[in-house]
């Protein structure tokens, strides 16, 4: 069983939630999938990439069961449905919405921008309607509404197919994705823990030992408060109250003051802590709070995400008018963009600057156009656009991502101690949150890196078959049609096993290749990039060279298989007695050579076909002739004789890694490959890490790649040694 966590932002390439990650945990084995999704939604595309992945396992037979544990909203709904079992915590919710997008231009665009979501959509209602069975007409008006459901709502409606009591609680806090109708508190799961009360006489009446965590913000407290002062106040609320406050208090959520100043020693007394006139006292505050917070910072025209956090961070008033003055020395002259409007920004302003300043990186390197022909090499299309960043000097990157971590550095005007103090782990940044600056660096590296890879031309990937390892050790790989055809079941209904014979196995390994990059303190000062880029490209297709050289070496030498024979032998039926130039009778005889390979016991052929040709560079005029010709290109009268191998070939290799005149052929690599290049989790391009953080001279990464190569099965190659 493999299990998947979904906890955070749906494409989140950092976090791991990305497509490509995400499909290659699925890609990894055949077993069943277990999916935890705590998670506010993100990016559409990725997150029906992801879903399809989930799906796409579930058709394969592979069992997919999702958990709801505190919030599956947006994108994160959408991907619980492919769930053949959709379990959710009783005090999780689920939210569905319309698709959001930012668009600018003229009329037309925006029209067109409108119709893009409205077939997203669309596609959205259609996989809802699949698992609930509610029709479009149904669904959209929920859709349009911004439908938030607890689990019971969406056990009705078939959402999910079960629910849970949940032994642990996740929070996730939405105030970052502008829903219209989130519940009042930003942490999803402190309401959603609220729930129903147990029944009384579930266990003993022990204030003391209640769940201190059953109200862990302030706003979840105070909707207790208003519901206590309705009901009368029961025995089980009062002891609910008393325990949270004494819970807020002790981390300094409260102020100090009134009936919520409890002490531990006041709660267990007996349920009189709370008085019916505490909770009016607590209420009143609560709302004095909460009015001045809100007063000061939309006088000082702040973000409407900044004020929500203070209020429901619990910030007292006075610690508010510190965290505003504080916020409006850090902006300084910059220009506050309001959130007014209903369709919201929900990238905040420091990921927009590490995206916008690593393009600027892109862009200032020379290597953007090679970042977007990678991109669209898969299928993707992008424009590295470094926007407002454009023209900036690296050490006014420095600066501002001091800036942006709380470092006021007015200051200092010396570039080398910006950078300098930019470089370090944790700078010297108030707020001891790491840097945005070296974040800056390894991600251009890392976008130049996989740029270099995709686009560095090979030629193993199509004669190939790519296969994952979890790890460095020996991996088996079972060759394909070993077992011949299935035995027929007698009458008393018995099935016989099948054991897979010793020899039906090959081993393969993964190993680790690498370098390192230097960046030098005084080349970041000098926005001297060329260094950097450049070798960060040739890192690049030194990685996707490293497999290419591998392969070869592989095949030049002619591995010995399991059985304790060379991959090509004639005893393994792949190998020509007899060498000869490419003609139409010599590709015939490479067919139908391996169409006549039998399974591991000799019983039944496996139909294997020839599919593609790997020729020395010398050969590749010859080869494609011969699979293009209409008719056969060696007949005397070429008019009277159709070439009988015409189209055979989906595929002509050449290379000149390939010397004298022997040539190959292969089977299709993603059914039958007989050469295989395994990747460590499925990763297929490399990839950096910090080693030891950033020194002060300069900065250095690992480049690493880890994979592996190893002959799977003679059965699906043929060596013809030429003429």
């Amino acid at each position: 069983m493999t299990e998947i966590l979904l906890y955070g932002i749906i494409g989140d390439e950092w976090d791991g939630l990305d497509a490509k990650t995400i499909f290659g945990l699925i890609a990894g084995g055949d077993d069943d999938l277990v999916v935890h999704i705590n998670s506010p939604g993100g990016y559409v595309m990725e997150g029906l990439a992801i879903f399809n992945a989930f799906a796409g396992a579930k058709a394969a037979g592979r069992k997919v069961t999702m958990h709801i544990d505190g919030l599956a909203a947006s994108m994160a709904s959408v991907i619980a449905m492919a769930g053949e079992e959709i379990i959710m915590a009783d005090n999780a919710l689920m939210m569905i919405h319309n698709p959001w997008d930012v668009a600018i231009g003229d009329a037309r665009e925006l029209r067109a921008a409108a119709d893009k979501l409205d077939i997203i959509r669309d596609q959205l209602v259609r996989i809802y309607s699949g698992q609930t069975g509610l029709t479009a007409d149904e669904l959209v008006p929920m859709l349009d509404a911004e439908t938030w459901l607890t689990s019971e709502q969406a056990l009705e409606q078939k959402f999910v197919t079960s629910v849970v009591e949940a032994s642990i609680a996740a929070a996730c806090d939405v105030t970052a994705f502008g829903f219209r109708k989130a519940p009042e508190t930003p942490r999803i799961s402190a309401m959603a823990m609220i729930g129903k009360p147990k029944a009384a006489a579930s266990a003993p009446h022990r204030p003391q030992e209640k769940t201190m965590d059953l109200y862990k913000t302030r706003a979840a407290l105070v909707a207790a408060i208003a519901t206590f002062q309705k009901d009368g106040g029961t025995q089980t609320e009062t002891d609910k109250i008393t325990a949270s406050a004494i819970a807020l208090d002790a981390r300094d959520a409260l102020p100090a003051t009134g009936a919520l100043a409890l002490t531990p020693a006041a709660a267990n007394t007996s349920a009189a802590a709370l008085t019916t006139t505490d909770v009016q006292n607590a209420v009143s505050a609560e709302r004095t709070r909460t009015a001045g917070i809100r007063a000061l910072g939309t006088k000082h025209g702040l973000a409407a995400d900044f004020i929500d956090d203070m209020v429901a961070d619990g910030t007292t008033l006075a610690a508010a008018r510190e965290k505003i003055l504080d916020k409006l020395a850090e902006n300084g002259d910059a220009v506050n963009v309001g959130h007014n409007s209903p369709a919201r920004v929900t990238v905040d302003q420091r990921d927009k600057f590490r995206q916008g300043a690593t393009n600027w990186l892109l862009v200032k390197a020379g290597v953007a156009n090679l970042v977007e022909k990678a991109a669209a090499m898969k299928g993707e299309t992008i424009k590295v656009d470094p926007g407002e960043f454009r023209g900036m000097r690296n050490v006014d990157l420095a600066r501002e991502s001091l800036e942006n971590g709380g470092t006021n550095t007015r200051g200092i005007r010396d570039p080398d101690t910006i950078v300098r103090q930019a470089m370090t782990s944790q700078g010297a940044v108030i707020t001891q949150t790491t840097s945005d600056f070296p974040v800056l660096f390894e991600t251009a590296i890392h976008r130049i890196l996989q740029a270099a890879y995709a686009t560095t031309p090979d030629t193993w990937t199509r004669f190939c078959g790519i296969g994952t390892v979890t790890d460095f050790r020996p991996h088996t790989r079972y060759l394909r049609g070993s077992f011949g055809a299935l035995d027929t079941v007698n009458e008393a209904g018995e099935f016989k096993n099948k054991p897979i014979p010793d020899l039906a196995r090959e081993m393969i390994v993964a190993k680790t290749v690498g370098n390192m990059i230097n960046l030098s303190r005084q080349a970041i000062v000098n926005d001297d990039m060329d260094v950097f880029s450049g070798l960060a490209v040739d890192l690049g297709r030194a990685a996707k060279l490293t497999i290419e050289v591998d392969v070869y070496a592989l095949l030049n030498s002619n591995p010995v298989m399991n059985d304790g024979l060379p991959l090509f032998d004639a005893a393994h039926g792949n190998l020509a007695a007899v060498g000869a130039a490419p003609s139409v009778a010599a590709f015939d005889a490479m067919d139908a050579a391996m169409g006549a390979q039998k399974d591991i016991s000799g019983n039944e052929y496996l139909e294997i076909g020839l599919d593609r040709l790997l020729v020395p560079r010398s050969l590749r005029g010859a080869a494609i002739t011969i699979n293009g010709s209409e008719y056969d290109p060696d007949a005397v009268n070429k008019l009277q004789k159709p070439n009988i191998v015409k189209g055979l070939l989906s595929d002509v290799i050449a290379t000149q890694r390939l010397t004298g005149t022997a040539y190959y052929g292969f089977a299709d690599p993603n059914t039958a490959p007989a050469l295989e290049v395994v990747f460590l989790n499925g990763v297929t391009e490399p990839f950096t890490d910090s080693q030891d953080g950033w020194r002060v001279d300069g900065v250095e990464w690992k480049v690493r790649h880890d994979y592996g190569t190893g002959a799977v099965n003679y059965r699906s190659a043929y060596k013809q040694p030429g003429a």
